[in-house]
């Protein structure tokens, strides 16, 4: 009976299968790292950003490791993750750089490290930025059906308060309140986050059965932890929508829909993203000094959808790693080698982007961010 629930839950079966395979593999499949050159498209240049800082908050898609240090089955540390990034599996759930990783390299920032993974004299001096972000979270804190498949991860309430932590050991590195202000007003603050309480969490939970109520709740407690970031100094805001998770392998080859994405699941996830332009609107005129830019993650993967080719994928349907059930619902097995073009595949995994589609979203991100100022 448990095993047929997780069949059925999009993202369950990432969370329960993560580790599976451990046991009982040794050897390491060699395998040739993606060389990142002019030639592969992807860099990145002429970005005058003027960042001080990056600051990171979601799940999976820009976890850097926080769930490493977590008591939860929902990581990605282990090969074939990070094959790209140096050959180390990191906590990243994609064969190299991820989204804000990019954008940190073109600001001329280092990677916002794992929250969790810092010292304490890390956290006191890091003034480049930090990542909160834990692969497995939602805008809601996490449900009790999904928290016993889960394990612990951060949900966003715990991210925004760790932030809050952070202020706190960095006050002392500034001369006076109002430059630590300035600093943070002109640092950015960047999120991926909803794509689990649009799948994991409401297909997990019967009381969530009206999608309008549920999108205008996600709505109410995103804005209610925006706010609290803004009242702690952050004034920058880069929030992106939720791509559709109807075209994800994972729910294609579990939910095996006539159409070529499981179109109720896109619908689902078109409704809270309506809601999120008006909400960001919305608060722009009573946050004196708040900017926003809505990263439209929705149209990006609709246009890769309708042209592959045109972004240099050949396939954006399967996994680019042998997944641990081989058909194509789960993560990564551990210690097999992944497809040799990861280049031309628009999925890792079952659930997750390669680099290179990470790449074409910071592009676009950047592109916005340097119209934003």
């Amino acid at each position: 009976m448990a095993f047929t629930l997780l069949f059925l839950c999009v993202s369950f079966l990432a969370i329960v299968y993560f580790q599976l395979c451990y046991a009982g593999i040794d050897d390491v499949v060699p395998t040739t790292p993606l060389k990142i050159s002019q030639n592969t498209n992807l860099t990145l240049e002429n970005f005058e950003l003027g960042l001080p800082a990056l600051y990171v908050f979601g799940d999976s898609y820009v976890d850097a490791g926080n769930n490493n240090f977590l008591p939860t089955k929902a990581r990605a540390n282990y090969f074939p993750y990070g094959i790209d990034f140096a050959a180390i599996p990191t906590g990243r759930a994609t064969n190299g750089r991820m989204v804000v990783d990019f954008i940190a390299q073109a600001a001329g920032l280092p990677f916002p490290p794992p929250m969790l993974g810092m010292s304490e004299t890390e956290r006191k001096k890091t003034l480049t930025g930090v990542n909160y972000a834990s692969g497995g979270s939602g805008i809601l804190n996490t449900p009790p059906m999904a928290k016993t498949l889960l394990g612990h991860v951060l949900s966003f309430e715990e991210q925004v308060a760790l932030f809050k932590n952070t202020t706190m050991d960095l006050k002392d590195q500034f001369d006076s309140a109002e430059s630590f202000a300035i600093y943070l007003s002109k640092s950015l603050f960047f999120f991926h986050i909803a794509g689990n309480d649009l799948s994991l969490f409401l297909e997990s939970e019967k009381r969530f059965t009206d999608i309008d109520k549920f999108a205008h709740l996600l709505s109410r407690e995103l804005s209610k932890q925006l706010q609290a970031l803004y009242q702690l100094g952050a004034r920058k805001f880069f929030v992106n929508n939720v791509f559709p998770l109807g075209c994800q392998p994972v729910n294609i080859n579990t939910k095996k829909p006539k159409t070529p994405c499981v179109q109720e699941t896109n619908v689902h996830i078109s409704t809270y993203n309506k809601l999120l332009q008006g909400l960001l609107a919305d608060m722009e005129p009573s946050l004196p000094g708040f900017k926003f830019v809505l990263g439209d993650l929705f149209k990006l993967f609709e246009d890769v959808f309708a042209s592959p080719s045109s972004y240099g994928f050949m396939n954006i349907k399967d996994s680019c790693c042998i997944d641990v059930n081989r058909n194509g619902t789960g993560p990564c097995a551990p210690n097999l080698a992944p497809c040799f073009d990861r280049k031309t595949h628009l999925f890792f995994d079952s659930f997750h982007i390669t680099e290179r589609m990470h790449f074409l979203w910071a592009r676009t991100s950047l592109e916005l961010l340097h119209l934003m100022g």
